[in-house]
C-alpha cells in the first residue's frame, strides 16, 4: 500500500546531522526524519521501548511519572495501580514523544526492547519496501524543512493555507487569491475547500502535529457540501496514515473541526529546542556546500557565542565529524559579531 500512497525518500547527510523526508505520489514532501549527533542524547522516539523506573504516582491526573534509562522523564497513563509500586521497574513504549513542556507519554509494553536506530525505526515506523528507494538529494530535503516552518503554503489547485499555531490548536486559514474561479460560487467554494482540505492533511503529517485543528472553509455551504468535505478529510488523513483522527462537519460558522493525536514531536519544537545546536549545524551545512562548490578551499568557521557552546558540548563528536567531511580544510574560531559566520582562508 505505501508503494502507492508514496514516492520516494529523499535524504542528506551532514556533520552532525541526518535529515530525511518521504514524497506522497505526487512527489511532495509529507513526513520528515531528524537525527543529530547519531542519536546521542535524542529524546525517546515514537514506538520505541524502554525500561523505565515507576518514579512517583499521580493518581490525580490518572498516571504515573516514570524515568526511562536514559533520564528522561515520561508520563505512563493508568486506570488504577494494578499492583504497581513506586519503583518498580516496567517495559513501556512511547506513543508521543516529548514536546515543548509536555513529557513523553507511555504505554506499558508487552515485548522487551529491541534496540534499533531512529533511521530504521522510521523507515519501519513508514513501513519501507523494496519498491521506496532512498535517493540523496540536498534541494528537495532543505526545501521540505523550509517549508513545514513556512507559516503559509500553496494550496493544489491555487490559493494559499495560513497555519497558525497555537497553545490550544492550530488553525488553518484559506485565501484565495491568485486562484482562477469557474463554476457557481457553491462549486467554486467546494473545490477549495477540498483541496484545502487534502492540503491540511498533508501539513498535519509533514509537521507532526496532533491536537485540535481548525479549518476556515470559505462559503457558501449546504448539507451537502459539509459531508463532502467531512469525507475528503477523513480520506485525507488516512492517506497520511494519521490513525486515530476525528473529524466533525463544518459548523454554521465554516470553521471544520479535527483532532488528530500526538505521536511525533513537531520538527519546529525540536529544532527550537536547542537553537544554538541548530545554529551550528546550520552552519555545517553551509560549509559543506561552499566546500563542494570550492574543492580546494580552506575554510574559517566563526561561532556566535551559542552557537560556539553547543560546538564546546559536542567538541568531540564535533571534531570527529569535521573531519571526516572535511579533512584539514576547516578551523572553529569564535565569532566578533552576535552571529555565526564562513569565510575562506
Amino acid at each position: 500500500m505505501n508503494a502507492v500512497r508514496y514516492s520516494s525518500i529523499r535524504i542528506h547527510d551532514s556533520p552532525g546531522e541526518r535529515r530525511g523526508v518521504l514524497l506522497d505520489a505526487k512527489g511532495r514532501p509529507c513526513r520528515l526524519f531528524l537525527e543529530r549527533w547519531s542519536g546521542v542524547g535524542e529524546s525517546a522516539r515514537h514506538g520505541s521501548v524502554h525500561e523505565a523506573r515507576l518514579r512517583e504516582f499521580a493518581d490525580s491526573i490518572g498516571g504515573a511519572f516514570l524515568e526511562l534509562e536514559s533520564g528522561e522523564e515520561a508520563f505512563l497513563r493508568l486506570k488504577d495501580r494494578n499492583g504497581l509500586t513506586q519503583g518498580a521497574r516496567l517495559i513501556v513504549e512511547i506513543v508521543s514523544e516529548r514536546r515543548e513542556d509536555k513529557l513523553a507519554r507511555a504505554i506499558q509494553a508487552t515485548s522487551d526492547p529491541i534496540h534499533m536506530d531512529a533511521w530504521t525505526r522510521w523507515c519501519s515506523s513508514i513501513g519501507l519496501t523494496g519498491d521506496l528507494q532512498e535517493h540523496a538529494d540536498e534541494d528537495v530535503v532543505a526545501a521540505a524543512f523550509d517549508e513545514a516552518l513556512s507559516s503559509s503554503v500553496t494550496i493544489p489547485g491555487g490559493g494559499r493555507l495560513h497555519i497558525d499555531r497555537t497553545r490550544a490548536l492550530t488553525a488553518f486559514d484559506i485565501d484565495t487569491s491568485g486562484r482562477v474561479h469557474k463554476g457557481s460560487a457553491g462549486a467554486r467554494a467546494l473545490a477549495v475547500n477540498k483541496d484545502a482540505v487534502a492540503e491540511m492533511a498533508r501539513q498535519v503529517s509533514l509537521r507532526a502535529l496532533g491536537g485540535t485543528l481548525v479549518l476556515d472553509c470559505i462559503g457558501p455551504l449546504n448539507k451537502g457540501a459539509n459531508e463532502q468535505l467531512k469525507a475528503s478529510a477523513e480520506t485525507a488523513f488516512e492517506a497520511y496514515d494519521i490513525p486515530g483522527t476525528k473529524v466533525l462537519r463544518p459548523s454554521p460558522l465554516g470553521l471544520m473541526e479535527a483532532s488528530a493525536p500526538w505521536r511525533y514531536a513537531p520538527i519546529e519544537d525540536r529544532l527550537l529546542a536547542k537553537p544554538g545546536e541548530t545554529e551550528l549545524l546550520d552552519l555545517f551545512r553551509a560549509t559543506q556546500r561552499e566546500a563542494a562548490a570550492n574543492p580546494s578551499a580552506l575554510f574559517e568557521l566563526m561561532l556566535s557565542k551559542p552557537a560556539r557552546t553547543a560546538y564546546l558540548e559536542r567538541q568531540k563528536e564535533a571534531k570527529a565529524e569535521l573531519a571526516r567531511y572535511f579533512g584539514g580544510r576547516v578551523t572553529i574560531t569564535e565569532s566578533e559579531t552576535d552571529k555565526s559566520g564562513i569565510r575562506k582562508r
